[in-house]
């Protein structure tokens, strides 16, 4: 039987969370591009430079694992992780409720409304669970049908922040959670940065779901390719290009043939060659009147172009990669062919690493620290630090009950275990994904879940993850098995947790102009930038180009954003 790991903390097949985007705006659909780093789920992808795949723009799960791999039953409310197996909500000893949800997932088949998972949470929780599951391919279609209808179920998920979240939350759909959040200890750790992201004229309208900030898709390179060469970790746009054109003529891997890339591209600039949070296109840079503007039009993103200019002149990207899908640029860096590409050291396949390493026995990789930017700051832009949410139907407003018994759920699922109490010694996480045999089994200390067993797991059926104190609790590498893997996802670790995070203010905000618009100006840009790449226009048209995007709503979604910013003392920062 196939197995897959369960101990990590998984986005159930988050559809992008990987690189900033070109599009990098406030609805998850592009966000969550980035966080789709999932190498083995349809419809996912990593990116940096595109609406469907970015890397730090938003959390994406890698490994295909649904809600019910990721094996996330917290312990205790302590969050110490103390295998209590009577470790469940006081309100499950008052009166049998029943509670109706509805989710999207990336899991097929889709879960068993009434599998096993289910009828032991009814039992733990004294509740009647009624679930329905979509796939999320289906969902942005099917829920604003059901919330048209009017009968929502007790809880509704999303896929993250959106033009539709805003407009159901002002239009009095969901519960507002301010008064009740602070009773839950798991929940009201999240952070406040994290809550404006679900707030909506200062009342917080759903339960963001955890993802890590920092552990989004990075630069990384073949460390051997290098060392082949004689040459040094690049810390310049000038010795990276140097770098990617030796990768491409030098015979870096020394097979006597010239068949590798420098860099691996793919359409609409996904990926790219971001450097740092100054590069990428997260809101950091600022225009002459001091107001924050999207990174696809700053003289960073320029700067960027010029240098795919560069190498796609030289040589050092391929010539098709205007019409090559991000997954299959991928699928060349693990074949071995391209040198710099981009990956996340968290919830990731390890086939990808071992399938490499099987073919180049001296394949080593590691990340490409961020270079120094020219207001001296160093660091890659985070994600939004969650990604999915959970939001209660208004009219439970008179259920007290139901409202305590759903939260009180929500906490328990939320509640942090540490990786090395997530086996089947641990009563709680025993419980929840199943019970050892049945959900998942232990290889080598490490959780390892059975496909098709999610409807053996009470994981599955409330889509909550833990929420790690920090991201360096969720020790990505502890839950690999691969040695190849485990080594770069560590050395990836060890370097981020030192390394600044650059948090986007516009994730924390709401702008109804660039929710609407956002999306067609920036397809406008990539078109622009990629004809710049390839020879096609001049990149010193670059100015052009931005003053057609100001006047197309550019300026007036500029000027939206900042003002929300400035009303709700938001500012873009380091961590």
């Amino acid at each position: 039987m196939s197995t897959k790991k369960i101990a990590t903390l998984t986005a159930s097949g988050t559809k992008r969370f990987a690189t900033p985007t070109a599009s990098r705006t406030k609805r998850f659909t592009t966000l969550i591009a980035a966080v789709c780093l999932v190498a083995g789920l349809a419809g996912c992808g990593g990116s940096n430079g595109s609406k469907n795949d970015t890397a730090n723009s938003t959390p994406t799960t890698d490994s295909g694992n649904t809600n019910s791999g990721n094996a996330q039953a917290p312990a205790t409310t302590d969050n110490q992780g103390d295998a209590k197996a009577d470790n469940q909500p006081a309100a499950a000893a008052n009166k049998k409720l029943e509670i109706s949800t509805i989710q999207g997932t990336w899991a097929s088949p889709l879960p068993d409304p009434n599998g096993n998972g289910a009828k032991m949470i009814d039992e733990k929780f004294n509740i009647d669970l009624k679930s329905q599951f979509v796939p999320y391919d289906e969902y942005g279609n099917k829920l604003p049908v059901v919330m048209a209808a009017g009968d929502l179920p007790d809880m509704i998920g999303m896929e993250g922040v959106d033009a539709n979240f805003v407009k159901w939350a002002k239009q009095g759909a969901f519960l507002p959670l301010n008064d009740y959040i602070d009773k839950y200890e798991a929940i009201k750790s999240i952070p406040k940065n994290v809550w404006d992201a679900v707030t909506v004229d200062g009342k917080i309208y759903g339960i963001p779901n955890y993802f890590p900030s920092k552990y989004g898709k990075k630069p990384i390179i073949r460390k051997d390719w290098l060392d082949n060469l004689g040459l040094s970790m690049p810390t310049t746009y000038d010795e990276l290009e140097k770098v990617a054109i030796a990768f491409t003529n030098d015979d870096p891997d020394k097979n006597g043939k010239k068949d590798t890339l420098g860099l691996g591209l793919a359409k609409s600039i996904v990926y790219g060659a971001w450097m740092g949070a100054g590069w990428d296109s997260g809101w950091y840079n600022k225009n002459d009147k001091g107001q924050l503007i999207p990174g696809n039009i700053s003289d960073g993103f320029k700067q960027q172009v010029t240098v795919l200019h560069d190498l796609y002149k030289a040589g050092a990207i391929s010539k098709d990669w205007a019409v090559t899908k991000s997954t299959d640029v991928r699928k060349d860096f693990f074949a071995g062919k391209i040198g710099i590409f981009y990956e996340q050291p968290y919830d990731i396949s390890e086939t990808r690493f071992k399938q490499l390493k099987e073919a180049n026995p001296t394949a080593e990789l590691a990340v490409i620290p961020p270079f120094v930017q020219d207001d001296g700051q160093q660091g890659f832009t985070g994600l939004p630090g969650y990604y999915e949410l959970h939001s209660l139907n208004a009219k439970l407003k008179n259920d007290p009950d139901k409202i305590d018994r759903i939260l009180s759920i929500i906490n328990y699922f939320m509640t942090f275990i540490p990786t090395d109490q997530r086996n089947d010694q641990n009563a709680d996480y025993d419980w929840q994904n199943g019970g050892v045999g049945k959900g998942y089994t232990m290889q080598n200390g490490v959780a390892i879940g059975i496909d098709g067993a999610s409807s053996e797991m009470p994981t599955t059926y409330f889509g909550v993850r833990y929420w790690a104190p920090t991201d360096e609790d969720t020790q990505p590498a502890t839950v690999l098995q691969d040695p190849f893997t485990k080594s770069f996802v560590q050395s990836a670790v060890d370097l981020l947790k030192n390394t600044k995070t650059y948090l986007d203010p516009v994730n924390r905000i709401h702008s109804d102009l660039m929710f609407a618009n956002i999306s067609e100006l920036d397809q406008g840009i990539a078109d622009h930038q990629t004809r710049m790449i390839v020879g096609q226009e001049p990149i010193s048209d670059w100015d052009k180009m931005v003053k057609e995007y100001l006047s197309k709503g550019g300026q007036a979604i500029i000027d939206q954003v900042n003002q929300l910013l400035d009303e709700n003392g938001i500012v873009g920062e380091w961590k």
